[in-house]
């Protein structure tokens, strides 16, 4: 399977990832991991480690599939934690749509979808995500979502890892001009590691998300009515108000009528974040394999003993004393 998929993959397309990920070994993301699976370079698996910001201390895996016209069109990401998100699409759900409004799944033939823990990479990398208008339907075999889906995942052979460095975290607000800017055909591989990550670290990034961008919008909608509660002020919310004061006569319309803007999201967004941030640190998910099948990168349980010997010994490796 993996040497059709090799053979299948344009040898420029595949030098090019294989420079991109070799390249990461030097600078990749703080926090971030990523490892190539053993004979097809369009399928990385990662680790974020979120050390800073509002999901912090969450441990998050992700994949990453690489269609064949990448980077003309964009990589098809999914995690594999399940976390409360304004871009991850839950993976209880069927089919989200990457131009979602306020309804919430959609038909498996939808032009745009994600699947079940799909990150949508349209706030940050819009030029990937041009309307298309009713051209969607005669035009499918463009959207880089839908050549992602083709990429199947993969079990977890034996592999070489890339780490994140020293000195590589930064903001992704204003210094990127891949993030909500860009006009650029070409995007890095580190410039996606590096906006996924910081829109688990930067509030600032979670706050420019616009809904039509969201992978779950009841997330969006939770995370916007937690960051009001704050004392956030956003230019479309009435001063003073709250997340769903914009919606008149709210207690007049039936429960099951009422679209997620008119919910009431106070309290949900704390309550599912502590839950999944807990869920992800715990050990059977870190050293279980639960819910890590697929995954090539994968941790030890060890003792304090054993990592105090382990950090020796990469510090001699590296020049530096003990």
């Amino acid at each position: 399977m993996a040497s059709s998929r090799l053979s299948a993959l344009p040898a420029l397309r595949r030098q090019h990832l294989l420079v991109e990920f070799a390249g990461l070994k030097q600078a990749c993301p703080d926090g971030v991991f990523v490892s190539l699976t053993p004979g097809d370079p369009s399928l990385w698996s990662g680790v974020i480690f979120v050390r800073d910001g509002p999901y912090a201390p969450a441990v998050l895996r992700f994949q990453i599939s690489f269609p064949d016209s990448y980077p003309r069109l964009p990589p098809l990401v999914t995690f594999s934690t399940d976390m409360f998100h304004p871009l991850i699409t839950p993976l209880s759900t069927y089919m989200y749509t990457t131009d979602i409004q306020d309804n919430g799944t959609v038909s498996a033939t939808d032009d745009e979808r994600l699947p079940p823990g799909g990150f949508s990479l349209r706030h940050g990398f819009p030029h990937w995500f041009g309307r298309r208008g009713k051209k969607a339907g005669s035009d499918r075999s463009s959207n880089g979502q839908q050549d992602g889906l083709r990429t199947p995942h993969r079990p977890p052979p034996p592999s070489m890892s890339s780490g994140s460095s020293p000195g590589s975290k930064g903001s992704a607000v204003g210094e990127s001009p891949g993030f909500a800017e860009t006009h650029r055909k070409d995007v890095s591989t580190f410039e996606v590691l590096r906006y996924i990550r910081s829109t688990f670290d930067d509030e600032d990034v979670l706050d420019s998300v616009p809904l039509e961008a969201a992978g779950n919008p009841g997330a969006w909608h939770a995370w916007r009515t937690h960051r009001i509660d704050s004392g956030k002020v956003f230019p479309d919310t009435p001063s003073g108000g709250n997340a769903t004061d914009a919606t008149p006569n709210i207690s007049m319309t039936p429960e099951s009528s009422r679209r997620p803007g008119e919910w009431n999201w106070e309290g949900v967004w704390e309550e599912r974040v502590k839950k999944g941030v807990t869920a992800s640190l715990s050990e059977p998910v870190l050293f279980g394999g639960v819910g890590a099948a697929d995954d090539v990168i994968r941790f030890l349980n060890m003792e304090e003993n054993d990592v105090a010997a382990v950090k020796d010994n990469v510090l001699r490796t590296l020049g530096h004393d003990a």
